[in-house]
């Protein structure tokens, strides 16, 4: 068990098809939420030391898992990071989970889109922070401008961020940890616009009945984000928090408490 002044979660590990072991932990009890860190992350970092998972712990059974190379869990195969939604889905079937609230942060909303894609039926509903679904080439031109320039607390944000010794398995996402950071610098930017095009292509939006929730800072492309969402969701939930960035939107710290209220009220609204 491990504990904070604020927290106390429960670290278990599991092994997926591959041979891979994954890190996990958990705090709380009922209807289950599963929450996806961003890249370079861990599920401490991004959802437990900052105040998200406490929050919801009172109501709900919240776990956060470390994806492949990421926090406390093991790198697997080189092509291992096709499989992270796979590795959710897994996880949830080993657990008995039939259905949960599932979210993710940045990377961790791709990985929450792949599951979204396969397997709609696992999901109570959903949620995107720092991310979304991209908008069809049909439809971009009608996405509304988003604010430009840095977020104000950007720079101290990512200051602290680099100068802050990381615990191992409390790293916080969306500026590379471990593999992660080698992995997305080589990145190229176009093939990975049209990777994350095809993903939301995949998804049915139309026909989804549970609801969705994203949640972005306002100088982090909220509407590019979720016009798409916006345009075809039934139930869909668009906050959008002012002056905050990508970094400055989750670390602990920077997190604006209408980050942590609006996931305990989506959550417990939606809990069967």
């Amino acid at each position: 068990m491990t504990t904070t002044s604020q927290t106390v979660w429960t670290e278990h590990y599991f092994t997926v098809e591959d041979g891979t072991k994954l890190h996990w932990v958990e705090m709380g009890s009922g209807t289950p939420v599963i929450l996806i860190h961003g890249a370079g992350g861990s599920a401490v970092g991004n959802w437990f030391v900052n105040s998200i998972a406490p929050a919801l712990a009172p109501t709900n059974r919240v776990i956060g898992i470390d994806m492949r190379g990421h926090g406390l869990s093991d790198q697997g195969p080189d092509d291992g990071r096709q499989k992270m939604s796979a590795d959710v889905v897994e996880f949830m079937d080993q657990q008995g989970i039939d259905k949960a609230h599932i979210g993710g942060y940045s990377m961790g909303g791709f990985v929450t889109a792949g599951v979204l894609a396969t397997n709609p039926e696992r999901f109570l509903s959903a949620s995107f922070g720092g991310s979304g679904l991209t908008e069809t080439e049909e439809w971009a031109a009608s996405v509304p401008a988003d604010k430009e320039g840095p977020a104000p607390e950007e720079e101290q944000a990512t200051s602290q961020f680099r100068n802050r010794a990381e615990v191992p398995g409390q790293e916080v996402g969306n500026a590379g940890a471990r593999p992660a950071r080698a992995a997305l610098a080589g990145v190229d930017r176009e093939a990975f616009v049209a990777r994350q095009r095809a993903l939301s292509a995949a998804i049915d939006l139309a026909s989804i009945e549970f609801p969705i929730i994203a949640i972005n800072g306002e100088y982090d492309r909220p509407y590019a984000k979720t016009h798409r969402m916006w345009r075809e969701a039934r139930n869909f939930t668009n906050v959008v928090l002012p002056g905050k960035g990508h970094l400055s939107a989750i670390m602990r710290g920077f997190i604006p408490q209408q980050y942590i209220d609006s996931m305990v009220a989506f959550i417990t609204t939606n809990n069967p």
